[in-house]
């Protein structure tokens, strides 16, 4: 059999043996479906049906075998066929990347000016969601990549993750606060401290609601916001602190706030997400490998290479 006939064959063992069904899906003849197995059969000297009354029922244990080894040569031969037609092209296409704004704006802000600079012919589409959504999102396939935060809680088994930056976060406020004169501070010291903090869209909210309960303490929560540069803001001559990831840093320019870093710090983990499947395209390939290949150049700054 060559390819045509084997996937002859995969459609009608999936038409339940049918071969009017099965010839009907082809556009062919039935009579010539059931020469070609019949010939098969005869040159192989093997049956690859059980029969009843001359109608196919069902496959026998070697028709069984056939049939799995079909199914992985045709769709083999698909894959190849697919990569050479990628291959006569130069990375055109559109890729779809779920980013979370804080990501976005400290992290990755660069990296796609570089991206879209140097791949005209791809179509990058951001979808910039809290990691919620982005994991609905990646779940359905309705994404190609999503750079979340980890834990991503996401089912290893149907997604593949890269680290791509690891840091820490780390407390912001008014150089006129009495906790800016400590090169480190302990987290019990924010018991009954006010804080401006992120809101329930972004997982750096739950870490430290965990770490909060960890710690038996108990601060005051008086602002919660999706925004960065607002909490930061917030921070500048008050009484708040706010709790950021600390690249953050290397975003503003406010003489009057304080970076202070935790003695045990929570760690703030990058995670490039990517859903599982038998083939990635010429263009997904290619994606990944500059986002990875872009972070790894950065790894004196935090970032790991892979």
């Amino acid at each position: 059999m060559d390819i045509k006939h084997l996937e002859y064959f995969i459609e009608i063992v999936n038409s339940s043996c049918n071969l009017s069904i099965a010839a009907k899906n082809l556009c062919v003849s039935q009579p010539s479906l059931s020469l070609l197995i019949r010939n098969f059969e005869e040159e192989e000297n093997v049956h690859l049906f059980e029969r009843y009354k001359g109608r196919l029922q069902n496959l026998t244990p070697a028709g069984e075998r056939f049939f799995e080894n079909a199914k992985i040569l045709v769709q083999n031969y698909q894959n190849m066929l697919a990569e050479l037609r990628e291959d006569s092209f130069q990375f055109k296409g559109k890729i779809v990347i779920g980013i979370p704004p804080l990501i976005l704006g400290i992290v990755f802000a660069d990296l796609l000016s570089e991206m879209l600079t140097t791949n005209p012919d791809i179509k990058f589409e951001i979808i910039e969601a809290g990691a919620y959504e982005l994991r609905r999102m990646l779940t359905l396939k309705e994404l190609d990549f999503a750079i979340l935060l980890q834990p991503t809680n996401i089912d290893p088994s149907t997604m593949n993750e890269h680290l791509l930056q690891e840091d820490e976060l780390t407390a912001f406020m008014s150089s006129s606060h009495p906790l800016a004169q400590n090169e480190k501070m302990y987290w019990n010291q924010l018991n009954d401290e006010h804080l401006a903090i992120f809101n329930s869209t972004f997982m750096i909210h739950h870490k430290l609601l965990e770490q909060f309960k960890k710690e038996n303490i108990q601060p005051r929560i008086s602002i919660m916001s999706a925004s960065w540069d607002f909490l930061l803001q917030v921070t500048k001559h008050s009484k708040f602190i706010t709790i950021l990831p600390s690249p953050v840093r290397d975003f503003f320019n406010i003489s009057d706030i304080i970076e202070v870093p935790f003695h045990h710090p929570i760690t703030w983990k990058v995670i490039l997400c990517q859903p599982k499947k038998d083939r990635y395209s010429h263009v997904e390939r290619h994606v990944k490998k500059i986002i990875i290949e872009h972070f790894g150049k950065n790894g004196d700054h935090g970032f790991m290479s892979l």
